[in-house]
């Protein structure tokens, strides 16, 4: 498949992370209205274990130099499941099946290493140019994921559950084991090293340590929530309770917790982002903290072998 004349691709490099951040906020205001993406989660996404910036991207320019679509792909576990993302600016020609035909072939390249790789792609509902690129090579629709927002009131009251306290430097580690045993059932969890999960949440452009917070029962962790500031609202990057912690409120004073935070940091609103299917009752609790769905993003699936 062939770009049309005048367009030109190449991969990206740490320097186009500012064009890139600017194309996606553009294609997130045409979707739903405001940006969803900012520019330290461009270098997140570049900074990710097993991301090869040569082979992993493609950057699309017009005649005058503009960039005006780009893909991402991530092995997320290796050779065996691979995430990808693509965004073509409002203005620009359809290039979405040119940028899957990318991610599909980049695709193929792990399963001819394992044998068989799982390709997710993500496409947002109003997206429907992504969505008929997706479908059109093969993809299907397999899960369906929510944003939630919310107001946030002057004062919260603190929820009865665990003793809630903020992190420390020396908490990191046990931090990252208590989320990662939390979302070990979870759909296309797969563990990270310590290195690797330290690289994308405490070495990020977004790390708030006053945002971050933990919850101990009898002197032992059980649940954490990671925060951060996002536009100019208060945004749950990730929060969990280990499994045999659950029911008790653990999740509910945490959230609580950082709500409370976030409102006297001056925010209106707080958001996050969840799996409508989990299964542990999260959807249920933010709606019962007074969230609702705003958004919705489709999860696409295409099955590659080695054949």
């Amino acid at each position: 498949m062939d770009l049309p004349a005048g367009y030109a691709f190449r991969p990206a490099t740490l320097d186009d992370t500012r064009d890139i951040w600017e194309l996606v906020c553009a294609v997130d205001v045409e979707e739903y209205g405001e940006p969803d993406y900012d520019e330290s989660d461009v270098r997140d996404d570049f900074s990710r274990d097993r991301f090869d910036i040569a082979r992993d991207s493609w950057l699309v320019h017009d005649g005058s130099g503009a960039l005006v679509a780009v893909a991402l792909s991530w092995d997320k576990q290796p050779h065996t499941l691979m995430m990808a993302e693509c965004a073509v600016h409002p203005d620009a020609p359809d290039l979405y099946p040119w940028l899957v035909s990318r991610i599909s072939g980049r695709a193929a390249e792990h399963a001819r290493e394992s044998g068989r790789c799982v390709a997710h792609a993500y496409c947002s509902e109003p997206n429907l140019r992504r969505a008929a690129a997706l479908t059109g090579a093969g993809y299907e629709l397999v899960r369906v994921f929510r944003r939630m927002e919310g107001p946030l009131p002057a004062a919260v009251d603190a929820a009865p559950g665990p003793r809630v306290r903020p992190v420390t430097p020396d908490d990191l580690p046990v931090v990252c084991d208590v989320l990662q045993d939390s979302f070990a059932d979870h759909y296309d969890f797969v563990r990270a090293p310590y290195d690797a999960w330290r690289r994308l949440y405490v070495e990020s452009a977004s790390y708030r340590p006053d945002l971050w917070w933990l919850a101990e029962e009898d002197g032992r962790v059980v649940g954490a929530l990671v925060g951060q500031a996002h536009e100019d609202k208060g945004w749950v990057k990730t929060v969990g309770t280990l499994p045999d912690a659950r029911g008790r409120g653990v999740a509910s004073a945490l959230m609580r917790t950082a709500f409370g935070r976030f409102a006297e940091l001056g925010f209106g609103k707080v958001g996050l982002g969840v799996d409508s299917d989990n299964t542990t009752g999260a959807m249920a609790l933010y709606e019962r903290l007074g969230m609702t769905a705003t958004h919705r993003y489709d999860l696409y699936e295409r099955v590659f072998t080695g054949t």
